[in-house]
């Protein structure tokens, strides 16, 4: 599955759709940075809420973003789709997510997938493995 990079503040990157099930069972789409860098998939708590869920009762984390400082991550266990392929995945969210977009990480993501950023063509390519 090939996705072109989207343009973001006349820059290219590798942000893409990805679908997330809510608590009632609708899926919706929001738009997600790929981070090779990310341990994790993080999204922003107001969209936790979008998707029904109480963000505070996942699992509490705390992850170091690029800047270097610690930021509180509440993991929840979610039905994800990207391109074609669905399946469960770790996702955090946070109220401190300060970048700009939501993070797609490699925590049972890039487990699932070979990942491939052509920055040439501008395209990331996910492949099942």
């Amino acid at each position: 599955m090939e996705f072109p990079y989207q343009q973001r503040h006349g820059r290219f990157l590798p942000i893409i759709p990805i679908k997330l099930k809510s608590v009632n069972g609708e899926w919706i789409t929001f738009d997600a940075f790929v981070d090779s860098g990310a341990s994790y998939s993080i999204f922003t708590a107001e969209i936790g809420e979008i998707l029904g869920l109480n963000v505070e009762d996942g699992k509490k984390i705390y992850v170091t973003v690029g800047d270097g400082s610690l930021i509180t991550i509440y993991l929840h266990e979610l039905e994800v789709i990207i391109g074609e392929k669905t399946f469960n995945a770790t996702v955090g969210f946070s109220k401190q997510l300060g970048i700009g977009f939501n993070i797609i990480g490699r925590k049972d993501i890039f487990e699932r997938f070979k990942v491939c950023f052509n920055e040439k063509e501008k395209v990331v390519e996910f492949m099942d493995i």
